[in-house]
């Protein structure tokens, strides 16, 4: 996860379309919801909408986020919500627990839990491979995810994470994109040069921009073409097939 400083500095404003996720997320908000805490909000574009039917409040951890929430807000970290246990009927995460890493992710779990009196309502990439998205950076050679994702998810990790609940509806949407074996791009990894790692076809060109996250380098990551990373890309297509990239899952308090 890129640092606060980075993170405060974002164009939030160039986020402006949600309609797809939030078309899915209204769907699956139960009929007996008044009140959501929307934790990880950013810039507001659900948050906002939801605030025309429900009682919604934002949090972020980011200034310059919030500034695009319209209704109420909290500016705190997502591991440490300054609300009272079981204060809104639903809690919803979109788009953020995949960006935590493993002491943060564990504390905002339980942060659901504690908060939530009912419902928890949570958007995250479906199954996601994370090493497909692996880069490196060129001056202190960090291997990260280049959308900073740190946590992949299934149906039955939700269930091991939340015990105490019972996944009630989980919906797919976004577009279909191929699985990557892990044990294939661990050996493209090991076998060829960090720019040959994505494809072309997977970050197109003027959206290769990326920033460490432990030294800090801003850079844009090239791709070159390697024949063995092709040979690797090419069995793995053999090998899956292609899924939703989103996915919604609620659940309920049992």
């Amino acid at each position: 996860m890129p640092n606060l400083k980075y993170y405060e500095s974002f164009d939030w404003s160039s986020f402006k379309d949600s309609s797809s996720n939030f078309k899915i997320i209204a769907q699956l908000i139960p009929e007996d919801v008044n009140s959501i805490l929307d934790i990880g909000c950013g810039n507001g574009l659900i948050t906002n909408e939801l605030a025309k039917k429900y009682q919604v409040v934002g949090v972020d951890r980011s200034k310059a986020a919030l500034k695009f929430v319209k209704g109420d807000k909290i500016e705190a970290s997502c591991d440490s919500v300054p609300v009272e246990d079981q204060s809104f009927d639903m809690v919803l995460s979109s788009e953020l627990l995949e960006h935590l890493d493993a002491p943060t992710f564990e504390k905002t779990v339980n942060e659901l839990k504690r908060i939530a009196k009912k419902y928890i309502l949570i958007g995250v990439p479906n199954q996601e491979s994370l090493n497909k998205g692996n880069i490196q950076c060129p001056k202190c050679y960090t291997i990260f995810h280049r959308c900073y994702h740190q946590q992949n998810f299934s149906i039955q990790k939700f269930e091991k994470l939340f015990p105490d609940y019972i996944v009630l509806d989980s919906k797919t949407c976004g577009i279909n994109v191929r699985i990557y074996k892990d044990s294939i791009a661990n050996i493209k990894q090991k076998l060829t040069p960090a720019k040959a790692w994505i494809p072309y076809y997977w970050a197109k060109k003027g959206e290769r921009n990326a920033h460490c996250p432990k030294c800090d380098t801003a850079f844009e990551y090239e791709f070159k073409f390697n024949p063995i990373a092709l040979v690797m890309d090419s069995i793995n297509i053999l090998l899956t097939k292609k899924i939703p990239f989103h996915m919604v899952v609620l659940m309920e308090k049992k």
